[in-house]
């Protein structure tokens, strides 16, 4: 079972929202923003939340904002500087755009254990739906797909070593981004 002490949250907020139209991240849900809900959402079960993807606006978050350390490498790039800053030997690393994800779901992920190198969800045969445990291990993996110019998050999966947790249907729901203004309304609603 992996503790609190052992990860660092990361969320992926460096995105360009193109089919959202505006900047996601800082969409409202409910009485706060769309990150600063994950934000708080994953700081108990973390040491440390840290933003991936460098806005002005997230400075006033109260918690670090990450740079990519390789600009325009998408989602992997913001991994690879997550797992370059952090302390621990894990990230919990979810997308700013993920508002009903439960607490559930992470405690599931942290009861898995250390024995892999990643700990995700999988929706019948799509593996790798956010959110997913990363070792520090995949440091050089990470940064060798990106020299290769190899963008992809599910290539991780590629290299084994990964529990991959079955979504129950009943909680299909709670995995869902938000990507557009229509998919944004129906949660509001």
């Amino acid at each position: 079972m992996l503790h609190p002490e052992d990860i660092t949250g990361v969320v992926l907020a460096g995105g360009k929202s193109s089919r959202f139209g505006s900047n996601k991240a800082l969409s409202r849900y409910g009485e706060s923003y769309f990150l600063q809900h994950i934000v708080r959402k994953i700081q108990p079960y973390t040491k440390e939340v840290v933003v991936a993807g460098f806005y002005p606006e997230y400075q006033t978050l109260g918690v670090p904002v990450l740079k990519d350390v390789i600009p325009d490498s998408g989602p992997l790039g913001g991994i690879l500087t997550a797992l370059t800053y952090c302390s621990t030997p894990w990230i919990l690393v979810l997308t700013c755009d993920m508002p009903l994800i439960s607490n559930e779901i992470i405690m599931q992920m942290m009861a898995v254990g250390r024995g892999e190198a990643i700990i995700g969800w999988k929706r019948e045969s799509t593996p790798g739906v956010f959110p997913l445990l990363l070792s520090k291990s995949l440091l050089p993996h990470i940064e060798e797909a990106i020299k290769e110019k190899r963008f992809r998050v599910k290539q991780l999966f590629d290299r084994g070593n990964a529990c991959l947790i079955p979504i129950p249907d009943e909680l299909q729901h709670l995995f869902a981004n938000i990507n557009n203004q229509e998919e944004y309304n129906r949660i509001l609603s």
